[in-house]
């Protein structure tokens, strides 16, 4: 590898990220908070400037191999992680301010906070900030590393590149980040607007279409949304959640006219009937329960399958009072997650849709002659060979590390395997819900910590770029 072009990738994205740092300022600066506050973000934006400078110096303006292109990403948003925890630091020690800034840019949602609302507006600001720039960051970030990358690096994304592709949006690749982020921006204006209509403040307002929008979840009070409005915010969330959840390359079709984007697409439809059904279960589970009244019963169920769907995380409920089947098709929901190309963290509707149709095949073929065409479709587009092993690859390696830091979790707490298989899955899945009583992660070990923190990297990172950078033959061709 050419250390001066990754020197050059990661500069250029550090100095970005230090302007986002100097946003909650203007928050701070507003409720007048102290200068400790203040100087926290301050130091945090020098920290990543000047370390953006100084790599930028040393780097060349060379194209990034796929290597290249694949550590800068995964370096970066480790070193990203690290700078936004600094001013939790005022509250938090290194490592819970480290996890709590990872499930923050990765918008996973698990929270070492009891009582958020004990946090200046500012801190609060700057975790429902942070999710929102992850949730949409992301996915540009991937774009434009795999524009420069080459064609090579998409095959290692093509589950994701299929449907993320920036061609299939504009031709351009600066046209369709921008295209990607006006949608972004407008869809979380008109959240914010709609929660201030229904109730909530302008604070509660603004950082909870943050948090809705990036499917991240995390919330200013410990009882989440449902606490700052009433039923109608509640239903207005699901709605929000579920867009929040939808590949964007169909929103972005959607205001470009193609109001028939959503009903033609299989993995949207899947996504919807997954939500329906998973709302239903919990109806009948909180029905049999009692816990709840009769008039929010619906609400309530239909608001939790769309937390659970999207990896969004908001919740009224503790989830480990449901019983222990309906905990275990949750955390099955959860492995899967929404769409490609949204905010959403899991493994993917589309793959799961993928992998059914593979399945189709297969037992088609004990029927059919040998010549007979036995493709996997899905809107009547054949899904390439390369595709589908990639997403068997993705599959197989999501089992593997839930498996393992299952495994390892396991060992290291004194917990039921349950609670450490549901944790895993929320990091790997970068989802909100833990079936942990309310502030069990602050007991856990730093080490567990830790680990999840880069198991909710690795799933944002889809796996495989985390795995691929340590691959001997990609260094070899590259």
């Amino acid at each position: 590898m050419r250390s001066p072009v990754i020197y050059r990738v990661l500069g250029r994205f550090l100095q970005v990220f230090s302007v986002l740092l100097l946003v909650p300022l203007s928050v701070s600066l507003y409720y007048g908070e102290s200068t400790l506050i203040l100087s926290s973000f301050v130091i945090s934006s020098l920290i990543s400037f000047l370390m953006g400078f100084s790599l930028n110096k040393l780097g060349n303006n060379q194209e990034p191999t796929v290597k290249e292109g694949l550590t800068s990403t995964v370096v970066g948003w480790i070193i990203a992680c690290l700078i936004s925890s600094i001013p939790f630091l005022i509250y938090l020690n290194p490592v819970d301010a480290f996890f709590e800034a990872t499930a923050g840019l990765t918008t996973t949602g698990m929270t070492i906070l009891t009582d958020p609302a004990e946090l200046e507006h500012s801190l609060l600001f700057w975790r429902a900030f942070i999710q929102w720039v992850g949730g949409l960051g992301i996915l540009t970030f991937f774009i434009a590393v795999l524009r420069e990358s080459g064609g090579i690096s998409r095959k290692l994304f093509s589950a994701e590149a299929d449907k993320t592709d920036p061609g299939t949006v504009r031709p351009s690749l600066n046209k369709t980040i921008i295209s990607l982020w006006k949608i972004y921006g407008f869809l979380t204006a008109v959240m914010a607007f709609t929660y201030y209509l229904l109730g909530a403040s302008l604070f509660d307002a603004v950082t909870h279409s943050f948090t809705t929008i990036s499917t991240g979840g995390f919330s200013t009070i410990s009882g989440g949304i449902s606490e700052i409005g009433g039923p109608y915010l509640e239903l207005s969330a699901i709605l929000f959640m579920l867009v929040g959840g939808t590949n964007f390359v169909l929103l972005y079709a959607f205001f470009k006219g193609d109001r028939m984007a959503f009903l033609n697409n299989s993995e949207f439809k899947l996504y919807i009937k997954i939500f329906l059904a998973v709302g239903l279960i919990l109806f009948v589970d909180l029905l049999r329960s009692g816990n709840i009244g009769s008039s929010d019963l619906v609400i309530d169920s239909l608001f939790h399958a769309a937390s659970v769907i999207t990896s969004t995380g908001f919740s009224s409920i503790e989830f480990v009072s449901l019983s222990i089947a309906v905990q275990a098709i949750l955390i099955g929901v959860m492995f899967v997650g929404g769409s490609l190309g949204s905010t959403s963290g899991g493994f993917k509707v589309f793959r799961l849709k993928v992998m059914l149709e593979l399945l189709k095949t297969r037992i088609r073929a004990y029927s059919l002659p040998e010549t007979a065409i036995n493709e996997v479709k899905i809107d009547r587009e054949i899904i390439s060979d390369p595709t589908v092993r990639t997403i068997a690859v993705i599959f197989f390696v999501w089992v593997i590390v839930v498996f393992a830091t299952t495994v390892v979790t396991v060992l290291i707490e004194e917990t039921t395997l349950m609670t450490a298989l549901s944790g895993t899955v929320s990091a790997a899945g970068n989802m909100g819900p833990v079936f942990i009583t309310e502030g069990g992660l602050t007991d856990y070990s730093p080490i567990t910590k830790v680990m999840w923190s880069i198991t909710m990297l690795a799933g944002r990172l889809e796996m495989l770029p985390v795995l691929a950078i340590f691959n001997r033959q990609l260094v070899k061709n590259s």
